[in-house]
């Protein structure tokens, strides 16, 4: 079992967060018409932690398993839903996966579906969200 802990403040700039994790310290924020940006929002976030998770898985699984795979890319749009009275969520990302590999197209859909398999953000976010997932 491993822990994570990630420490928020609401910042004076309206929406605006400073997230601390270990040693790093990151922004969220919402674009706003005065042109303040300071990070991606927090569904940016979950995207970028899903895509990121799965490359990691992805890497893993190539060293492990000594695999012929290069230039390993994902492209993810979420997309919300407004529930009404201000509440929305994430109702479905639509990951493309591209690779270079000598692997056939059997070989390639096993090797990624290993790879999602393995990926813990992926799998987590999977019990809520409809994902679909594309290899190019």
């Amino acid at each position: 079992m491993s822990e994570y802990q990630i420490k928020t403040a609401l910042q004076a700039e309206e929406w605006q967060l400073k997230n601390q994790a270990r040693g790093h310290v990151f922004f969220a924020d919402d674009v706003k018409d005065d042109g303040t940006d300071a990070g991606p929002n927090p569904v940016e976030y979950l995207t970028g932690a899903v895509n990121s998770c799965i490359a990691m898985s992805a890497g893993m699984v190539v060293k492990s398993k000594k695999y012929d795979v290069q230039n390993f890319k994902l492209t993810t749009t979420a997309t919300t839903t407004d529930l009404g009275h201000g509440k929305s969520v994430v109702s479905k990302m639509v990951i493309n996966i591209s690779f270079e590999t000598g692997m056939t197209s059997e070989e390639q859909q096993k090797f990624v579906d290993f790879v999602l398999h393995v990926s813990t953000v992926y799998q987590t976010v999977a019990q809520s969200v409809e994902m679909v997932v594309n290899v190019n």
